[in-house]
């Protein structure tokens, strides 16, 4: 599920409870959503390390490789 289709499901869902339990559950997807894009994060850079890694092994060198130039106007 995507982090706005949660957080507004838990806004839409807040709407019919007490001021309490809808604070507990904004607060839980809030949680939730935080350590998504934390493990997001770090395996972003894992993957980017194991692909410059590998690209290594295979004699290539990302730091010297030309950039595309992808504007057409």
């Amino acid at each position: 599920m995507c982090q706005v289709h949660a957080a507004v499901d838990a806004i839409v869902q807040s709407w019919w409870l007490d001021r309490q339990s809808a604070d507990t559950l904004i607060n839980r997807v809030a949680d939730r959503l935080q350590y998504h894009q934390q493990r997001n994060a770090l395996a972003r850079r894992s993957h980017s390390k194991t692909t410059k890694q590998k690209l290594q092994r295979a004699g290539i060198n990302v730091s010297t490789l030309k950039r595309c130039d992808l504007d057409t106007s």
